[in-house]
């Protein structure tokens, strides 16, 4: 189970350290070795996500929690597709249509529900709860 966090945690980690220095102006060499980066990390949890899909989408968890309506999931979809290769939850929260404290709740309650039915996860709070 921590191996499968570790993805998430390098990606978050990276993800915040080159917001923070191209708001400084990184040097290009440096700019594109964080965009590098991501794009790999973001390639390995597609993949990962992509060997289970038996958990729902993250966009329905969201729907169905009440965090987002379908109209705003909708128009997060459309900014995904017309952007730079982001995930969902990254298009989300750089809109502002939810918080950073929901979206990690609810990939917590993705990952519960791919996990085989022989391992007991603990009960995951409501994603609403974290909004």
């Amino acid at each position: 189970m921590l191996a499968e966090k570790v993805p998430l945690l390098e990606f978050e980690e990276v993800r915040r350290e080159y917001d923070i220095e191209s708001a400084y102006g990184i040097p290009m060499s440096v700019h594109e070795r964080y965009r590098n980066a991501l794009a790999q990390m973001r390639s390995r949890i597609r993949e990962s996500r992509r060997a289970d899909r038996s958990g729902k989408k993250l966009g329905e968890l969201l729907v169905e929690s009440g965090v987002l309506d379908q109209v705003k999931l909708q128009q997060a979809l459309a900014e995904q597709e017309m952007g730079k290769g982001e995930l969902l939850g990254e298009v989300l929260l750089s809109l502002g249509l939810i918080k950073e404290k929901a979206l990690l709740s609810a990939l917590r309650m993705q990952r519960i529900q791919g996990q085989p039915a022989e391992s007991e996860p603990t009960e995951p709070r409501s994603i609403a709860d974290s909004s």
